[in-house]
């Protein structure tokens, strides 16, 4: 069982409510934000386990905003993380791609924990925005932040999830909790084959993105498990069949699903790990691609608002008004002006 070499970090609106379920099953957790009202809002999460970083109050979708507060306030960050979650292996960072707290500081708290903390891996959890109710700020926001971790060389892998697979987003993160609770809780004694921590930790470790699928014991069949791999919570697959490594759990003796067929499926891994009689089927993909083809729709809608956006931006900085339309000059101009007397104030300007 992996989950005391476990701890998890969520920045952001999004990331705490993502790691709550965690923290309520006894996670090691740390909640980090910049704005007060959101932290408040975890009323379930003791003081103790909420940061705020100082000097700002939200970041209204400003990456760099958030990545300047983060820098200053880097020592004491690393600080709350060794002191809140001591002695854990595996970091997992939940932050939105679209936001702007955890956008910003995503990839930099990856590449500080892997060199700053004694840990094996940094996994991150993260979240695709709607982009047919999200603002094009959040569009442009995932997109940057999604080639920012894409680029990182440190071992972790990264699962992403989409907003636009379920209306209520809260049901999103319970979904991947007990996916991922499930894995990290994994422990099956069969004489069969079973799937050992270091094996479980080979996938965590792994670059890329990755899924979890889970079954009850009485939909634990092969097309039922085919059909999770693209029915999900998760952002879409790439047709590319690019995948390093297929863990699964299998009820019973495992005759119902043959790994033939999942690689029929998703692609050849280069290794594969299989557990059986456990009490319910789980399948994880790992080392997969990014969903280059959903990045690619996000950035067209980026594209075709480029337009809009530069005309909104342009017309706050004209000035479309005569400064005088002359009504009262005729009126005025017979008038013998007085002279005012120039007060101290008026010799200022």
């Amino acid at each position: 069982m992996l989950k005391p070499k476990c701890g998890f970090i969520g920045i952001g609106a999004y990331g705490g409510n993502q790691i709550l379920p965690f923290h309520r099953a006894k996670y090691p957790s740390l909640f980090i934000n910049t704005a007060t009202t959101d932290l408040e809002s975890l009323t379930e999460v003791e003081e103790e386990y909420k940061y705020q970083i100082p000097g700002g109050e939200g970041c209204n979708k400003d990456r760099k905003k958030s990545r300047e507060l983060f820098r200053k306030d880097i020592d004491n960050i690393i600080n709350e993380i060794k002191e809140k979650l001591p002695g854990i292996e595996y970091l997992f960072i939940a932050a939105s791609l679209g936001g702007g707290t955890g956008a910003g500081d995503v990839m930099p708290s990856k590449r500080v924990a892997m060199n700053e903390l004694e840990i094996k891996a940094c996994i991150i959890i993260t979240v695709l925005p709607d982009p047919k109710i999200e603002s094009v700020q959040a569009l442009i926001n995932s997109y940057e932040t999604l080639a920012e971790i894409e680029a990182l060389e440190e071992p972790g892998t990264t699962f992403i999830l989409d907003n636009s697979k379920n209306n209520n987003k809260m049901k999103i993160n319970e979904i991947f909790f007990c996916h991922l609770d499930a894995l990290l809780t994994l422990d099956c004694n069969s004489a069969l084959g079973n799937i050992d921590d270091a094996e479980v930790e080979q996938m965590l470790r792994s670059r890329g993105c990755s899924i979890i699928s889970k079954l009850g014991k009485d939909k634990s069949d092969l097309q039922n498990l085919l059909s999770t791999f693209h029915n999900n919570v998760y952002a879409p697959l790439e047709e590319d069949k690019v995948i390093k490594y297929i863990g699964l759990t299998n009820v019973g003796a495992g005759k119902g699903i043959r790994m033939e067929d999942i690689y029929a499926e998703v692609g050849t891994p280069l290794d594969t790990y299989v557990q059986y009689e456990s009490a319910f089927t789980l399948c994880v993909l790992s080392g997969l691609s990014l969903p280059y083809k959903k990045m690619e729709e996000i950035k067209d809608i980026i594209d075709s608002n480029k337009d809009t956006i530069k005309r909104n931006l342009t017309a706050q900085n004209s000035n479309r008004l005569s400064k005088s339309i002359g009504f009262f000059d005729e009126i005025t101009s017979s008038e013998k002006p007085t002279e005012k007397k120039k007060s101290s104030r008026d010799l200022l300007f």
